[in-house]
């Protein structure tokens, strides 16, 4: 089943805040509810993240994934190149300047192979990225003060 999820959200803090707290990818299990264990597996010559590895809980079972990340000065975006339960697709986050901090844009476009009616499966993955956006919101206004955030 494919899903598209698109949630445009505001962040009060600076662009170039939003996308170290980004770049941090080894967080991303502090304020992502479904991700768990991420690690760097290699970066470019600028420090940014390549290649991660990451755990990912997938209607309470794990799914073990590979991330492949491209980054520019206001985008960054991945791609699952591999994955234990077939799940395929990738996204992005891209920040621009408001008037108050930063508008943020996440598009995620994903294929699960789960035996989930469609209505269900995309309503669970929509809930799932609200509660990511809504940590991910405190977790870059604090960035790179606190590292302990309490998940939704």
């Amino acid at each position: 089943m494919r899903t598209k999820t698109d949630i445009r959200f505001d962040v009060v803090a600076d662009p170039g805040q939003v996308m170290d707290a980004l770049m941090a990818v080894e967080m991303l299990s502090e304020w992502s509810p479904d991700f768990e264990d991420a690690r760097v597996a290699g970066r470019d010559e600028e420090g940014r993240p390549r290649r991660m590895f990451i755990q990912v809980g997938v209607n309470a079972t794990p799914d073990m994934q590979v991330w492949e990340f491209d980054w520019s000065e206001n985008r960054m975006s991945w791609e699952v190149s591999d994955s234990t339960r077939g799940i395929k697709g990738g996204g992005y986050f891209e920040v621009t300047a408001g008037e108050t901090g930063s508008e943020v844009l996440l598009h995620v476009e994903q294929y699960m192979p789960l035996p989930v009616p469609g209505f269900l499966l995309k309503r669970s993955v929509r809930k799932s990225y609200e509660a990511l956006v809504e940590n991910f919101v405190a977790y870059a206004e604090q960035f790179p003060e606190s590292e302990t955030f309490d998940l939704v």
